[in-house]
């Protein structure tokens, strides 16, 4: 009996031992700034639509969505980390008001799809 009482409290001291310990240095990937960051744009917009990537008062050019179609473009990873809010910009061709997203809250591996309405102000972004 006095065997198994210690080697109960061995086992017991040897499980608490263990959670305490400290971990070493921390081993995480950090994601290659390179990693290319998919979007998607759906528009229901009767115009062909710029789309930019604006960061503070920096506008960088995406790409363009036509009238009524679907685009898809990727970013590098690395132009979305600036401390800075990033947003999506919609700039319409046809001299519309131009339309900006929510800010983009990612985390690496994510991809964008952003549905521009008719109404421009209606339109919706999701991240997965």
């Amino acid at each position: 009996m006095r065997t198994l009482r210690r080697a109960l409290l061995g086992l017991m001291l040897a499980a608490v031992g263990t959670g305490c310990r400290s971990k070493g240095p921390d081993t995480s990937v950090r994601p290659d700034p390179n990693t290319m960051v998919p979007i998607e744009v759906e528009s229901h917009f009767m115009g062909d639509v710029v789309i930019y990537l604006v960061r503070g008062s920096d506008r960088q050019r995406i790409g363009m969505v036509t009238a009524l179609s679907t685009a898809e473009f990727s970013i590098p990873w690395r132009r979305l980390t600036s401390s800075e809010g990033n947003r999506l910009l919609a700039y319409p061709i046809a001299g519309r008001a131009a339309y900006a997203s929510d800010p983009l809250v990612l985390q690496p591996g994510q991809s964008i799809k952003w549905t521009l309405e008719s109404d421009l102000n209606r339109s919706s972004l999701a991240v997965y």
